[in-house]
C-alpha cells in the first residue's frame, strides 16, 4: 500500500469515529436545575414536562378553557400563556450540547458563545432555563399558534447590556410582555402598555422594573430600541444555520465513513 494513501486511508478511519463519538458523548447527560438561581424567580420544577410548544399550547387552553367565557378573550389567554411561560423557566442560557449539535458547540466554545444557544422553541423546551430572548421565543411562538399577533422588541447593543421582550397586539393596540425578568405590573396603572407609551413615562417603568433592573440600567438599555416584524421570527437566520449544522452532524460522519470505504477499496487494487 502506497504510504500517503495509508496515511488517508487512517485519518478517514479517525475522523469517523470521532464525529460519530461526537454524537453520544453526552447523550444521557441530565438536564439539571439550578435551584439556587431557580428560586428567585416564578420557575416551578413540575411545568418541565411541557417540553413542546403544542403541549405549552394544550396547557394553556385547558386553563383558559378553564374560565368558561363566551367570547374567547384575547388579553386573557395571552395572561395565561405570560405566567405560563414564567413558571416554565428560570433566567439561564441554554445552550446545545455536544450530541445535540456537537459543531454548533464546538463553535460556541471557540468563536461566540452565542453561538450555541437554542433558538428552535421546541428545543429550548428541553432545558429549565433560558435567555430572555429564548423565553420570548417560546412566549410569541404560543401565541403564533393561537393566530395571536406579536412582535420582538429588542433593547439595548450588542456590546450590551441589553434585553429582549415582546409585544402583542389585541384591542387594537400593542402591549408588552416581559416574561423573563418578570416585571411587577400591579405597581402601575399602565398595566402592559405598550412601549412605547411606557417611554413617555418613564417613572412608571421604573416602577414595573423596580427590584429587577435598576433605573440606570433600564436608561441605558432604551438608548436602541429595535421593533421586529410582526410575526416573524426573531431569530431565522440562526435558526437556519443551527438546522443546517444538525444535518451536517450526521452527513459528516456517513461522508467520512464513504470515503474511508473509497480509500479501502482503492488500496486492494
Amino acid at each position: 500500500m502506497v504510504k500517503g494513501l495509508k496515511i488517508k486511508l487512517v485519518i478517514a478511519f479517525v475522523l469517523f469515529c470521532i464525529t460519530v463519538f461526537l454524537l453520544f458523548i453526552d447523550e444521557y447527560k441530565p438536564y439539571t436545575v439550578n435551584y439556587k438561581e431557580a428560586s428567585k424567580e416564578m420557575f416551578i420544577p413540575q411545568l418541565r414536562r411541557l417540553n413542546s410548544i403544542e403541549k405549552v399550547v394544550h396547557y394553556t387552553d385547558s386553563m383558559y378553557s378553564a374560565l368558561r367565557l363566551e367570547e374567547f378573550d384575547t388579553s386573557r389567554y395571552v395572561r395565561i400563556v405570560s405566567g405560563t411561560v414564567k413558571r416554565r423557566f428560570y433566567h439561564g442560557i441554554s445552550n446545545y450540547s455536544l450530541s445535540d449539535n456537537w459543531i454548533i458547540h464546538i463553535l460556541g466554545k471557540m468563536c461566540w458563545s452565542h453561538l450555541s444557544a437554542i433558538v428552535n422553541p421546541d428545543d429550548i423546551l428541553e432545558y429549565p432555563e433560558g435567555l430572555c430572548s429564548q423565553q420570548n421565543i417560546v412566549f410569541m411562538e404560543v401565541l403564533k399558534k393561537k393566530g395571536i399577533t406579536t412582535r420582538a422588541v429588542g433593547l439595548g447593543t450588542i456590546e450590551g447590556p441589553g434585553h429582549f421582550l415582546s409585544e402583542v397586539l389585541y384591542d387594537n393596540k400593542w402591549h408588552l410582555y416581559d416574561v423573563d425578568v418578570e416585571p411587577n405590573w400591579k405597581a402601575t396603572a399602565f398595566n402592559h402598555e405598550s412601549l412605547e407609551i411606557l417611554l413617555a413615562n418613564k417613572q412608571e417603568l421604573y416602577k414595573i422594573y423596580e427590584g429587577r433592573l435598576t433605573p440606570a440600567i433600564i436608561d441605558k438599555i432604551i438608548l436602541s430600541v429595535n421593533y421586529g416584524v410582526p410575526n416573524k421570527f426573531p431569530a431565522t437566520k440562526m435558526l437556519i444555520f443551527q438546522k443546517m449544522t444538525n444535518v451536517l452532524t450526521y452527513v459528516l460522519p456517513s461522508f467520512f465513513l464513504l470515503l474511508f470505504i473509497w480509500y479501502y477499496r482503492k488500496s486492494k487494487q
